[in-house]
């Protein structure tokens, strides 16, 4: 199976005991015995406070993660062309559209397609028989983007490799016994000597 993204975990976790530990605070305070109007004067002061460093987390987060989602400037023609298609139990890559199992099986089984790294990629990705989860890593196990591959329907994920290597893409969503050794892998080298078909750009 594909290996948990450990950061968003983190953070998922942080947020999730953050909420927690308010709530636990709230619900205490509510068994106490009745207090006098000076009491619940104090705690109302607090509601401000706490709802700007809410206002700041979320802020920061948007900040940190916004630039980082893995889609290009509008109106920016990729560099390069993928297309993906999905089936039971492989997920086959050509740098022309897989329409018949027979080319299916015939890119499933061949060399991985060669991308150049630092540029922008679009991955056109279709499923020919049931849903499957279309998500790409790096060799760390880092979760660079996914999309679903659908039948009679193509997504479009747009990623720019930071590095030459090889990074496969996992099927996230249950397809039958066989999903989780479900795979496809694809080489991204310097560029100049990759053979991934090339859009001009106009």
């Amino acid at each position: 199976m594909a290996p948990i993204n450990a950061v968003a975990v983190a953070i998922f976790i942080f947020f999730a005991l953050l909420i927690f530990g308010v709530y636990a605070f709230f619900i205490s305070s509510t068994r106490k015995p009745a207090v006098g109007e000076d009491y619940y004067k104090s705690v109302a002061k607090l509601r401000a406070p706490f709802f700007v460093i809410l206002l700041l987390l979320l802020i920061a987060g948007l900040v940190l993660t916004l630039p980082k989602i893995p889609y290009p400037s509008k109106g920016k023609f990729p560099d390069a062309v993928v297309y993906v298609a999905g089936k039971q139990f492989n997920f086959a890559l050509d740098t022309q559209p897989i329409e018949s199992e027979e080319r299916w099986k015939e890119r499933a089984e061949a060399e991985p397609v060669q991308v150049p790294a630092g540029k922008w990629i679009e991955f056109r990705v279709t499923s020919l028989d049931v849903n499957h989860g279309f998500s790409l890593y790096d060799e760390n196990g880092k979760l660079l983007g996914q999309t679903q591959a659908m039948p009679g329907y193509v997504n479009r994920l747009f990623i720019k490799f930071d590095k030459p290597g090889f990074y496969t893409a996992y099927c996230m969503e249950l397809c039958g016994n066989s999903h989780h050794a479900m795979k496809g892998v694809i080489e991204v080298v310097e560029e100049g000597t990759f053979g991934a078909k090339i859009l001009n750009q106009q």
